[in-house]
């Protein structure tokens, strides 16, 4: 696996070449097969990984019926930050789209991490608050937007998605049966020609 990833990772932080060998020292890496489970509802998160490779889906359970709430692309940081933080069992399963592979790190190993490093602090401060965000705007968009925007919203902000992601979890991601997500991909085609034709 390619170490610079971590570097990648690490770039925002004001680090010296001494601290990053000691975070990344804490890292270890670790491959998933596709459909392969890295967090199961109901167990507690006690890591974070920085997925190098690959493509995940988290997800409630509701009732027998599955909704997707997120889907994690190379760069992500992944896990449930919810059940991390209170330390709690999580209520979402985080599972693998496609093989994937991670640098991970367990939660005493990063706490470790902000005894031994002042900026540590600094830094995982700005990871939760841009985390917060996220989070907010998933929150607002599954309350508050339909169907549509939230595909044109996908097919926008991460094009290259669309072709990595089976059809049946994209209807789950908007909130759609599979073959109302065919006829809403055809309206949205008919909206581009009419709006072009102009």
């Amino acid at each position: 696996m390619n170490p610079e990833a971590l570097d990648q990772m690490l770039s925002n932080g004001s680090f010296t070449k001494e601290q990053i060998d000691t975070i990344k020292n804490k890292h270890f890496s670790i491959t998933l097969k596709s459909n392969e489970i890295l967090l199961p509802q109901g167990k507690v998160c006690d890591f974070e990984a920085f997925l190098v490779k690959g493509l995940l889906r988290s997800y409630y359970t509701i009732e027998g019926n599955e909704r997707i709430i997120q889907f994690f692309k190379e760069g992500d940081c992944v896990g449930d930050f919810k059940s991390y933080l209170s330390q709690k069992p999580s209520k979402l399963t985080i599972q693998a789209i496609e093989d994937c592979e991670f640098f991970m790190c367990f939660k005493k190993d990063l706490d470790d991490l902000t005894y031994k490093i002042p900026s540590w602090n600094s830094y995982r401060k700005r990871f939760y608050e841009n985390l917060f965000m996220i989070m907010e705007n998933i929150t607002e968009s599954i309350l508050t937007t339909s169907p549509e925007k939230r595909y044109t919203t996908l097919l926008n902000q991460t094009p290259e998605l669309i072709n990595r992601i089976p059809q049946y979890y994209i209807a789950q991601y908007v909130g759609i049966k599979p073959e109302s997500l065919s006829r809403l991909k055809r309206r949205i085609i008919r909206k581009k020609i009419f709006n072009s034709n102009k």
